[in-house]
């Protein structure tokens, strides 16, 4: 398909970052000026041609030269504006962790894929599996958030009839991502580039502890998603799991010198250098002994977002389905990790990761279980207030009912 073929039909399927209007963009020439700076921001070696305008906020984005739509939000164009900076390793700022994404994943994307990250058959069958247990549709349109090398889009390429996008940060790993049939944008995963009901399946995998504010993508998902779609993540770090004892720090510290020395695999790929292990702890913002994610925040910041939480499945790497046997088979390290932790590998709440499967209700659910209003039903009311009050401050001399005018009760 030609490249100006393949963008075409991507751009319905897009929105501004900025404004998230649907369907009022559009492709034109971009200016020469504006053009060049797009290059050196972009670190490309061909000017961007063309670029995408919205109608509705007037916000341009560069078009790469071979049709890659850049549809960025703020914060993510002046990451790439300050990309040659040091980041703060220390106490790293949301630009800091977006750049060292951009930077790991730019230096890795090849081996990245080469290496099989996450593209084995037990993740395929997990995730297919979390799928088909939460809805019965195999229809609509597939977005991949933080896709990678695209593994995750070819696990659902037989089992959601629709276009399949892929999302990140890193140029180089779009690329590889396209030369697998997939359309790509790059776009920041706190502020997705989709238009509002649009989509019928997110996923990201392996992403939300890369995100400096991962409820942001949840609430993200929730507005860009259909009623009835699904949400769906795994192989983030279970913070039960991540709560090391002293033996157990002492082997991670020996982690680095060690990755450095051997080449050991898809470990080498993230330790290859000083430079790229910097880099990586910093992109793995919430991926390290004492963080990862408490389990019940973690529902409570899905239910926050507006989701019906299907499945919040504690496990190991080789768990193929999302059944909650009694036994977990978990991976030497793991095993060894959690037996010098004084903690029971074998038990499910110790398990190294975590899968949620959300489904984008009907209707906002107004109560709780525990009989509380629910933390979206308040934040619709209170949009409702300040909207009602916003209107009534506007009215600065008394009027008569006009005919379609709409009366809420107080």
């Amino acid at each position: 398909m030609p490249k100006s073929q393949s963008l075409h039909d991507l751009l319905p399927h897009l929105a501004c970052s900025e404004c998230q209007q649907p369907q009022r963009l559009s492709i034109e020439s971009a200016p020469t000026d504006q053009a060049e700076e797009w290059q050196t921001l972009l670190r490309e070696q061909a000017r961007p041609e063309h670029q995408i305008i919205c109608g509705s906020c007037d916000r341009t984005y560069p078009i790469t030269a071979d049709g890659i739509p850049i549809l960025w939000s703020r914060v993510l164009e002046q990451t790439f504006d300050s990309l040659d900076n040091d980041v703060n390793g220390v106490d790293p700022t949301e630009q800091d962790v977006k750049a060292a994404n951009i930077q790991v994943y730019d230096q890795i994307s090849d081996a990245y894929d080469t290496e099989g990250v996450h593209a084995d058959e037990v993740t395929r069958s997990r995730l297919v599996n979390a799928y088909c247990e939460a809805t019965n549709s195999r229809v609509g349109t597939h977005v991949d958030v933080g896709c990678g090398a695209g593994n995750v889009l070819q696990f659902f390429a037989d089992v959601i009839d629709g276009p399949k996008i892929g999302m990140d940060v890193s140029l180089s790993g779009l690329r590889a991502v396209r030369r697998k049939g997939f359309q790509t944008v790059l776009g920041d995963a706190e502020k997705l580039p989709f238009p509002e009901g649009s989509l019928g399946l997110v996923t990201a995998s392996s992403v939300l502890h890369h995100l400096f504010r991962p409820d942001r993508l949840m609430q993200q998902a929730h507005h860009a998603l259909s009623t009835g779609g699904v949400f769906l993540t795994d192989f983030d770090p279970n913070g039960r799991a991540a709560q090391w004892g002293w033996l157990a720090l002492q082997l991670y510290a020996l982690r680095r010198p060690v990755y450095q020395m051997l080449s050991l695999g898809r470990r080498r790929v993230f330790h290859g250098s000083e430079q790229v292990q910097t880099w990586n702890a910093v992109a793995e913002f919430h991926n390290k002994p004492g963080e990862g994610f408490d389990i019940g925040e973690l529902q409570a910041a899905i239910m926050t977002a507006g989701f019906e939480l299907h499945r919040l499945f504690p496990h190991n790497c080789r768990d193929a389905s999302v059944n909650r046997g009694s036994f977990v088979k978990p991976s030497p390290r793991h095993l060894l990790v959690q037996a010098l932790s004084g903690r029971n590998p074998f038990s499910r709440h110790n398990s190294d990761t975590l899968l949620t499967v959300s489904v984008k209700p009907a209707a906002v659910p107004v109560m709780q279980p525990d009989g509380q209003i629910s933390p979206a039903a308040k934040r619709q009311i209170q949009e409702l207030f300040a909207e009602g009050r916003s209107g009534l401050q506007e009215l600065t001399e008394p009027r008569e009912p006009q005919d379609g005018d709409v009366v809420r009760a107080a």
